[in-house]
């Protein structure tokens, strides 16, 4: 696994003759890096995106003429990604070719990365066929409402620092996110899927929403845990909505949900909190039970 070096970063240069000192930060809300004002006396050094990004604008131009460069080009963009204080500039690069409708627009491309950390991601409104992120750790916001892939979609040990957001996403063939983890808030909320979809070991950590979700076939949360407010509320399986050893440790929502199956079996709810829950038709709660920590009852189906 590759070292990962978080922001806020603070980058200290020493130069002959005298001290330059650069404080590049990044925004809490957002994950965007930013430049705070050095103190006095001091001199502010940018390695200004013109310059830096120069060489992928003179293939972009050479992509935007031959569509066999293309692919070439997103890859290398993704890469940069990876290593740039630039991040805001860089995603507004490369968006400009993955949403339908904009001038640029370049169909049928992939997103590919692994191991990198991701600052500030925003595909809001992009369609691309693949979207496959391996052990990815996304910095800051990342907003993926909207996104439409048409191909194979994996966020698979990805790990994401803050708000997560696919809020209206469409994955046509499926999505795997096996042991992915949110730190945060997280909202699938009106995403729809084609095929089977994965969240199995996955940990929520903040509000999870899965309001108004339409999944076409089977959807398995094995293992997974859910330690803020969940919500399932009308959400639609097509399949069965597995939840085989899952732990629910807040609220949890599934008012209007409705599925193949709701399958609960190993599942657990905490219940030494005063907490509110509306499970599916048929399901409740067993007698409660000593677990450290706190105490849990098992989930029982009808």
């Amino acid at each position: 696994m590759s070292t990962i070096i978080p922001l806020p970063v603070l980058i200290t240069v020493a130069l002959a003759g005298g001290g330059i000192i650069a404080w590049v930060l990044s925004r809490r809300d957002s994950g965007w890096a930013e430049v705070t004002t050095a103190p006095e006396g001091s001199v502010l050094v940018l390695d200004l995106p013109d310059v830096h990004f120069r060489p992928l604008r003179e293939y972009e131009i050479r992509a935007q003429a031959d569509p066999a460069l293309r692919q070439d080009w997103v890859d290398q963009a993704l890469a940069q990604l990876g290593g740039t204080l630039h991040a805001a500039e860089l995603w507004q690069l490369l968006t400009s070719h993955l949403r339908p409708g904009a001038p640029g627009f370049w169909p049928g491309m992939d997103l590919r990365a692994e191991s990198l950390v991701l600052a500030g991601t925003d595909l809001r409104g992009c369609e691309v066929r693949d979207a496959v992120f391996r052990q990815v750790r996304f910095w800051g916001a990342a907003r993926f409402d909207g996104l439409v892939c048409t191909g194979l979609v994996s966020f698979e040990r990805c790990a994401f620092t803050y708000h997560v957001s696919f809020r209206g996403a469409e994955f046509r063939a499926g999505a795997d996110f096996e042991g992915a983890t949110f730190m945060a808030n997280t909202s699938f909320a009106g995403v729809t899927t084609g095929d089977v979809v994965w969240f199995d070991e996955v940990r929520f950590s903040g509000r999870t929403d899965y309001t108004g979700a339409g999944f076409a076939a089977d959807v398995s949360f094995l293992a997974t845990g859910f330690a803020g407010p969940t919500s399932f509320r009308d959400a639609r399986f097509g399949g069965e909505a597995q939840f085989l050893h899952a732990r629910f440790s807040g609220h949890a929502d599934f008012t209007g949900a409705t599925a193949g199956g709701f399958r609960f079996a190993g599942a657990s709810a905490r219940t030494d909190v005063r907490l509110a829950r509306t499970w599916p038709e048929g399901v409740s709660l067993g007698e409660r039970g000593p677990r450290r920590p706190g105490f849990w009852a098992e989930v029982r189906e009808a």
